[in-house]
């Protein structure tokens, strides 16, 4: 109790104005700002003493599974994996996606060490993240910004309601997304993709005439409500692009869900490898097999 007490008076301090905790009418503001740092600091360090207090078991849990994932990390990524970003970043892309829990990287690229400038905010906005999203284009010179909108979007569905409630933090990012109000259904949350897209084409137009930079606008849904498949990445968006029958036809797009190579079985020791004649056919047919659209994903995705 003693020490609840303790922490309460120096809260008090720090939070009311000090001519009113103490008397230092006769200190500078700078000297008053010194003493109130000092209080800060005392309090920080009061507070790292209640070993007690540090956490709960859910916390202990989290960390637990955290250093134990590092570890399995350090242990299957050896020192080649890190050689070729040590001393810089070249990303392929800028991704501005949502801070979602259930919007996975590793669904989006398999192996995203030094390959996508992730930028994460409630509502994959630029206007809330713009700094982050312009060193990427601007000073990693990535070729790509992929927005990421995602199915059942908390910052849809508050954006769409009477958010007045909200801090002023929540309420500043929910303020620069754009969707009718009483509509957080899908529609809505492709209107904010294409909105994102709409705002990067007006900020690195230059870039996008210039075949410098290529704007992609993509839904990730996990709830398979596009009809694509659960975990889905869709694109519905390319460079302001979100008509169904002209994404379409884009070459850019062709052959993007062609299924991946089978890998090649290894070969015993002491056998030859298969004569290549043998290998011909399998080849020919892997590449003649038909590629899916991949603007069927953003076929369900460009009407609004």
């Amino acid at each position: 109790m003693k020490k609840i007490l303790i922490l309460a008076a120096l809260a008090a301090m720090i939070s009311a104005p000090l001519s009113q905790a103490v008397d230092l009418s006769g200190m500078s503001t700078a000297e008053q700002e010194k003493i109130r740092l000092i209080v800060r600091q005392v309090i920080r360090e009061y507070a790292a003493t209640l070993n007690d207090k540090q956490g709960n078991e859910t916390a202990k849990a989290l960390l637990k599974n955290l250093v134990q994932d590092n570890q399995q990390f350090m242990r299957t990524h050896k020192p080649e994996h890190f050689s070729h970003f040590l001393n810089s970043q070249h990303p392929r892309a800028t991704v501005v996606t949502c801070s979602d829990s259930r919007v996975h990287t590793h669904a989006l690229d398999a192996s995203p060490d030094g390959d996508l400038f992730m930028v994460r905010n409630i509502g994959n906005q630029i206007a809330t993240a713009e700094g982050s999203v312009e060193y990427g284009v601007h000073h990693l010179h990535t070729p790509v910004l992929l927005i990421v909108g995602h199915v059942a979007c908390g910052a849809i569905k508050a954006a769409s309601g009477d958010y007045s409630a909200e801090s002023v933090p929540i309420k500043r990012e929910l303020d620069t997304i754009q969707i009718p109000k009483g509509d957080s259904s899908l529609a809505s949350i492709k209107i904010n993709v294409n909105n994102q897209v709409r705002y990067a084409m007006g900020k690195y137009e230059n870039e996008v005439l210039s075949g410098t930079l290529t704007l992609v606008g993509a839904v990730y849904d996990f709830k398979n409500e596009m009809g694509m498949g659960q975990g889905k990445l869709n694109i519905i968006n390319v460079n302001g692009e979100t008509d169904l029958a002209r994404l379409a036809k884009m070459e850019l797009l062709q052959g993007l869900d062609a299924p991946p190579p089978a890998p090649a079985r290894p070969v015993r020791p002491g056998r030859r490898p298969p004569p290549a004649a043998h290998a011909a056919p399998a080849a020919a047919a892997e590449h003649a097999a038909p590629a899916a659209d991949a603007a069927h994903g953003g076929g369900h995705g460009g009407g609004h």
